[in-house]
């Protein structure tokens, strides 16, 4: 699927009908690209790139000397643990092809056609590629707010000291999304800051500013996700001096008690030696005197313990 941008709207054509002199973009599978590739004037290797197993973020654009070629891991912002679209983009001084690699729902051939009819009046190749990459950034100031208020939501709840054994769980997999979207983000920073340079001089200087707002976009999303990130360390911060804090009141309930049967073993340790010459042993009221002794002694602690506020 090629449209030609020479008249005043796209125009749908065929590659077969598509001119070297036509200003066009286009949306290819990879079977299609594979068959036509020579056609495109592209090399085989670019295949070769296409077809390879390439779950990680590609943080770079290869530039040749008349085309730019790289690779997108596309991340749904909304949902992160759904499985990745990937795309190639190939970069020419009159032709953007996007070559679907996978895409399930084709989202990504959605998001080529809405990028060509937003500009369907007055369209250029670099609105349509501008078009094409700030969709890849869509929803992308929804998702940190829905994050930032899930933080809060966790803050409000350590706060109140209702804190779960899966609390610490949920922090980890909240960062663990966050990395996620920080290291999409500087993917596309990292294309748009690439297309900007125009090493191959591909564009023509005044129409750079797409790229630059692009790239502005891609850098506020990613500062934005790693404020989020540093808020997640405090929090994970705040909930270990939590549990220190309930630990050592354990321990100080814990210290109170072994103090007040320190002194109760003493005496009965002392009472229980069952010496002939003890005068308690044949006493009338010695049974009665250890009872009335031991009160006294967890009395006396209990009233010390208490002005000393450790209970």
């Amino acid at each position: 699927m090629f449209y030609i941008l020479n008249e005043r709207e796209p125009k749908l054509i065929e590659l077969e009908d598509l001119s070297p002199e036509d200003i066009s973009v286009g949306y290819l599978t990879i079977e299609e690209l594979e068959n036509n590739y020579d056609k495109l004037g592209l090399y085989e290797n670019i295949i070769h790139d296409c077809m390879a197993d390439q779950t990680h973020f590609r943080t770079s654009v290869d530039i040749y000397d008349d085309f730019s070629f790289g690779i997108i891991n596309i991340v749904n912002v909304m949902n992160v643990q759904e499985a990745k679209d990937r795309v190639a983009f190939i970069l020419k001084k009159n032709q953007f092809i996007l070559v679907k690699l996978m895409d399930e729902d084709e989202s990504c051939r959605d998001m080529f056609e809405n990028s060509v009819m937003r500009y369907k009046q007055n369209a250029t190749m670099e609105k349509i590629i501008y078009g094409i990459l700030e969709s890849l950034l869509q929803n992308g100031n929804k998702s940190l707010e829905s994050t930032e208020l899930k933080i809060i939501i966790m803050e409000q709840e350590l706060v109140n000291g209702r804190i779960n054994q899966y609390f610490d769980r949920d922090i980890f997999n909240l960062r663990k999304e966050l990395s996620l979207l920080k290291t999409y983000y500087e993917q596309l920073f990292d294309i748009g800051d690439k297309l900007q340079e125009n090493e191959n001089d591909l564009f023509d200087r005044d129409v750079l500013r797409y790229f630059k707002l692009f790239t502005a976009k891609a850098e506020r999303l990613s500062n934005g996700t790693q404020s989020l990130c540093d808020s997640l360390v405090h929090l994970r911060e705040s909930l270990e001096a939590c549990t220190n804090y309930n630990l050592n009141n354990i321990m100080k309930i814990f210290t109170v008690v072994t103090t007040i049967f320190l002194p109760l073993t003493l005496i009965v340790g002392w009472y229980g030696m069952n010496f002939t010459n003890m005068p308690e042993l044949t006493w009338k009221y010695g049974y009665l005197s250890v009872i009335l002794l031991s009160l006294l002694v967890v009395i006396g602690c209990l009233t010390l313990f208490k002005k000393k506020k450790l209970f």
